[in-house]
């Protein structure tokens, strides 16, 4: 009897031993996915923006600061640029990346920018093999473009806004704002239509769009950006947006207005800028240039 029952423990054992094994044997080979767990590499640098409609070479500026990825109907997730990462996928891959921008300047709040088409491509891949590849967007639809404001022919804001030379990161002319030592502040308003051409300001943006503004600038001084609304009463409403801190080095900047657009309710609106001059500042300057707003 005894024998009988170490015989059946022992049976029970190499049942239980041979499930496990087995287990084992398609966990892994699941894991291990189509390419046998070895993947391929795509390394992406920077990316390329090509000009949306009106806005010169010169002033084609872009800080595409991730790509998010698909292969196929997988989701990858986003990297920052530049980046270089494993794909387990193998022969023909189609791929689908987004842009990626830091609203606001802030790295930790990154989106897809939705004014901008992705990229689509299929690459015939092997696993285990390095490839490159650099993202081109280009912008969704040819009149999204309301306002673009480069200052090389012209300006289109009132008189506290100066045209400036020496200081351009692109072309030869920027924009300036200078607060002096007795300034709490200079408010420069956006009063005509982009040099002349397109749509007419102040402009009637529609709630619910994506709304965006993008510029570059560098500062002595903090800023706002923001929106003037005009109502059909005749009465305004001065929106700050975001508040910008100094930095000596030009910086690319992407504003989000659709939210602020859609609570205002107002017939149209113009664009402001607001140099301050904080308690124990001597005053100082605000270069701006590239100002573009956007609307899909």
């Amino acid at each position: 009897m005894a024998a009988l029952y170490a015989h059946i423990l022992t049976m029970k054992f190499t049942i239980t031993l041979s499930l496990f094994l087995i287990a084992c044997f398609f966990i892994s080979s699941c894991n291990k996915g189509p390419t046998g767990g070895i993947p391929f590499y795509l390394r992406m640098d920077t990316a390329v923006v090509t000009a949306p409609l009106h806005v010169s070479a010169s002033s084609n500026t872009q800080a595409i600061q991730d790509v998010w990825v698909e292969d196929g109907a997988n989701n990858m997730g986003a990297y920052e640029l530049p980046c270089n990462f494993p794909v387990l996928d193998k022969d023909s891959v189609r791929f689908v990346i987004n842009p990626g921008v830091w609203q606001s300047s802030e790295s930790t709040n990154p989106v897809i920018y939705p004014l901008m088409n992705p990229d689509v491509f299929t690459l015939y891949a092997v696993s285990g093999s390095q490839y490159r590849h650099v993202p081109t967007f280009t912008y969704k639809g040819a009149d999204s473009v309301l306002f673009n404001e480069d200052f090389e022919l012209g300006m289109d804001y009132n008189s506290s806004m100066t045209r400036f030379r020496d200081s351009a990161k692109y072309g030869n002319y920027c924009g300036k704002i200078t607060v002096g030592p007795t300034d709490s502040s200079v408010v420069a308003v956006q009063q005509h239509a982009s040099q002349g051409t397109g749509s007419i300001c102040p402009y009637a943006l529609v709630p619910g769009q994506e709304i965006w503004v993008e510029l570059d600038y560098k500062s002595d001084v903090p800023f706002w950006t923001g929106i003037i609304a005009n109502f059909s009463s005749g009465s305004t409403q001065t929106i700050p947006v975001l508040f910008l801190l100094p930095t000596q080095t030009w910086t690319k900047e992407y504003i989000k207005l659709t939210a602020t657009v859609g609570q205002a309710d107002a017939n149209t609106f113009n664009l402001y800028f607001e140099a301050d001059n904080p308690s124990g500042f001597a005053g100082g300057s605000v270069y701006l240039d590239n100002i573009r707003l956007i609307h899909m």
